[in-house]
């Protein structure tokens, strides 16, 4: 289903997240990776304006890996471009991958974790998914000031009846169909996580 009102179309979304390959060293693929992140970031859409500094601080971060991930063959994996990064001492550097990969991935955690919120609790609000969500993720990474934003920022997000209709029709359709991006999605994320724990560009 292509919500009518947003550009998400959440079976595309689970599709891509599906197909994303994690090989057995955690290796992740740059363009099938920001093809499937492209797809995710578009759930923002649906959520209205109030979550549209995630949006933006998404889009800038896959947008600085895509141009990053020219400079080298077809094929590059995420992990050897942060290789990259650590080898060349630019790895805490504004617009390099490792940085920016950091911060996408604490963001893609953070929309992970409000599809397991939502999916785990029938009726839970897509605000209360949301600040357990932020709790969970990204409350720790952000300052005092930025978590002010955001405590007013989520106010602004739909009912949960109005996201389902907007991303699927309904709930008893945008249930199985958030059920089919989630495993994927988490997998993928927890795979970055522990590699950048384990470059030591997260801490």
């Amino acid at each position: 289903f292509h919500g009518a009102m947003t550009g998400f179309d959440v079976n595309v979304c689970a599709a891509k997240w599906k197909e994303l390959k994690v090989g057995e060293h955690g290796d992740i693929a740059v363009e099938e990776f920001l093809d499937a992140c492209d797809s995710i970031i578009s759930i923002l859409d649906a959520m209205g304006s109030g979550l549209g500094m995630v949006k933006s601080d998404m889009t800038g971060n896959v947008g600085h890996i895509r141009r990053n991930a020219a400079k080298f063959g077809p094929g590059v994996t995420l992990q050897a471009m942060v290789k990259k990064d650590i080898e060349d001492k630019v790895e805490g550097k504004d617009g390099s991958t490792a940085l920016s990969l950091l911060w996408l991935k604490r963001a893609l955690h953070f929309l992970d974790q409000l599809i397991v919120h939502l999916l785990k609790n029938a009726g839970m609000e897509v605000a209360d998914a949301g600040r357990a969500a932020y709790a969970d993720t990204l409350t720790h990474h952000h300052n005092f000031a930025v978590r002010q934003i955001f405590k007013v920022a989520i106010t602004a997000v739909p009912y949960r009846k109005d996201f389902m209709a907007k991303i699927a029709g309904s709930e008893e359709q945008a249930m199985p169909a958030l059920a089919g991006i989630s495993p994927s999605f988490s997998n993928a994320v927890l795979a970055i996580h522990f590699f950048l724990l384990a470059a030591a560009v997260e801490k």
